[in-house]
């Protein structure tokens, strides 16, 4: 063995085998966070599909019959759910969510306080990020599990580049399953590497952007912009004695004509007087998380108080959405959240083979 190869083989075990366990837990907990969304959906059917009509309700008709049937509490906001067949929902106070079909206006149940598989979705979310289940009872051991995490990311940097040029030598394209149960492993951890290299390396600098502060420092400074200022929440002007609130049906028609090809993602209905509309857009470029684009109408008058435009606002922080859109598998929908949950999974294949393979070498 040549003395480059050599030493690329102990720099490729010794941080293998460093960062073994945390990219376990990695790779364990980023497959089942590839379908965060849609875990609460596949649980409770019963409450979030629905069987697409040819039209749906108006808002404030699906608003009037929960409110009808939830006397005397009022909606305080509504979830748009993307697809065409999942329901609306109705949130209450005291932190109840209602069901509702939006093509019908059936009630179809409530829960409060939210599921509990969301408590445990919350858990393996806050494990991937910090190796903590609750950061708050927890906060010095979060930041500690922060900073792992990350040079975690860090080192699965190192190991992907490292593994491809220990792979030229040998090139294995091929698993020879009838060999010994060592060879078989051998064999694994280069063909999977191999052909999952570019998603592990994808999924690693991603993180690593996300995870250090620097990274979204970077990100900005390149792009040349700055992280979107916060904007005070707007204010409906005071109306005459008596007034009616717009409906909620032309608060979104005057925010669509804000921003024409979005969305509408949700809405937060006024409770107080100088409450307004906040209806929330996304705009197709925006595919993760809640939606940055927002549009602030008065109740009484209409008037558009206040714009929020995901597109507009700062290019930095589109740069920045977009790597976690890659990094969760957000970008394509469906399609990348499987490519996003096998690659998670086929780091944890890696790190074991990986194992196995530094423990014979050891032996030897």
């Amino acid at each position: 063995m040549s003395p480059v190869r050599r030493i690329l083989l102990t720099i490729h075990l010794s941080l293998g085998v460093a960062a073994g366990l945390f990219l376990v837990v990695l790779g364990v907990t980023g497959s089942i966070m590839a379908f965060e969304t849609d875990i609460p959906h596949w649980l409770h059917p019963e409450l979030f599909f629905v069987q697409p009509g040819p039209s749906k309700l108006p808002e404030q008709e699906l608003i009037r019959r929960t409110e009808q049937q939830f006397a005397p509490a009022r909606v305080t906001a509504v979830q748009v759910l993307r697809a065409p067949n999942l329901a609306r929902v109705m949130q209450l106070p005291g932190n109840i969510s209602v069901f509702v079909n939006p093509y019908s206006g059936a009630i179809l149940g409530s829960v409060k306080d939210g599921f509990s598989c969301d408590r445990i979705l919350g858990y393996i979310h806050q494990i991937h990020l910090r190796l903590t289940p609750d950061p708050r009872s927890m906060p010095g051991l979060a930041k500690a599990g922060k900073t792992i995490v990350n040079y975690a990311g860090l080192i699965l940097c190192l190991l992907v580049p490292t593994g491809l040029l220990l792979f030229w030598r040998t090139r294995r394209f091929s698993i020879k399953w009838t060999a010994s149960w060592f060879r078989v492993f051998f064999d694994l951890h280069h063909v999977v590497g191999l052909w999952a290299s570019l998603f592990l390396f994808t999924a690693a600098v991603t993180g690593v952007l996300i995870g250090f502060e620097s990274g979204e420092r970077l990100i900005f400074t390149l792009s040349h912009s700055e992280r979107p200022a916060r904007l005070a929440p707007a204010r409906s002007k005071p109306a005459e004695t008596g007034a009616m609130p717009i409906t909620a049906d032309r608060a979104i028609g005057i925010a669509n004509a804000m921003i024409p090809d979005a969305a509408v993602d949700g809405y937060f209905l006024p409770v107080k007087a100088t409450d307004t509309f906040n209806v929330l857009l996304r705009v197709p470029e925006e595919t993760s998380g809640s939606p940055h684009s927002a549009v602030a109408v008065d109740q009484f008058s209409g008037e558009v108080l206040q714009v929020r435009n995901f597109r507009t606002d700062s290019r930095g922080y589109m740069w920045v959405r977009f790597n976690r859109s890659i990094h969760t598998g957000d970008i394509f929908g469906t399609p990348t959240h499987i490519v996003a949950a096998l690659s998670s999974l086929i780091l944890v294949v890696m790190v074991l083979t990986g194992l196995v393979i530094w423990w014979r070498k050891l032996a030897i």
